[in-house]
This record gives C-alpha cells, structure tokens and sequence, in this order.
C-alpha cells in the first residue's frame, strides 16, 4: 500500500476590478487675431487722348486700371476715359471665440468578494 498526493488549485473571485472611461467637455474662451480686408475702388475721370493702350499699373499699393473708349472727332483717336484705382486696406482686431476642449479620466472599481459593492479605488492602495 502506498500513499500518493494529489494537489490542485481551484480559482476563487475574491475580487474584480472595472475600469471606465469618462469624457469631460469643457468650453474655454480662446483670443484670436482676425484679420479683415477691404477693398476700395474709386474712379478716377481722365478724359485725355492716348496714342495707344497701355496695361494695368502699380503705384504703392493702389492698382491702376486704365479704362479706353474711342470717340468719334475728326479722326479716330484713342481716348482715356478714366482709371479705376483699387486699394486693399488690411484691418484687424482680436476677437473672442469658443471652442470646445475634452478630456478623459480613467475611473477605476474594485470589488471585494463576489457579492461585494463597487468601491473607487483611490491612489493610496
């Protein structure tokens, strides 16, 4: 007769852990620098013969832009009507805009037993 030992190991809950994600809006005031540009056209009467056309012009930051009729006289003769300046004006002024930021947290529970109530786990354990 002989003894022999036979060992197992049988899995008990003691416990569980349950982890969950929380997403948290929140709606913070952000300063921006809007910039804005206007354009202004103004026309510029001439009205002085040309002997021929000539292209569109820069002076500073005004685009010249001759504009030409021919008109009957005597003889036929290439007229400047006008010029159209065109001026770009830049403004700008700091403005407030909202803009949504999230961010996540990670809650944490731990269940004792298998009957037991959920509990926050806190970083002391």
């Amino acid at each position: 007769m002989q003894e022999q030992l036979q060992v197992d190991v049988d899995r008990i809950e003691t416990g569980s852990v349950r982890v969950r994600k929380v997403i948290q809006e929140e709606t913070k005031p952000v300063s921006v620098t809007l910039r804005e540009e206007h354009v202004e056209v103004r026309r510029v009467p001439v009205n002085r013969p040309v002997d021929e056309r000539y292209a569109p012009r820069q002076d500073g930051d005004t685009l010249i832009i001759p504009v030409f009729e021919y008109v009957p006289v005597v003889k036929m003769q290439l007229m400047l009507k006008e010029e159209v300046h065109v001026m770009t004006v830049e403004s700008q002024h700091e403005a407030v805009r909202e803009f949504i930021l999230k961010s996540e947290e990670l809650v944490i529970e731990r269940r004792e037993g298998t009957d037991g109530e959920w509990k926050p786990e806190t970083d002391t354990e």
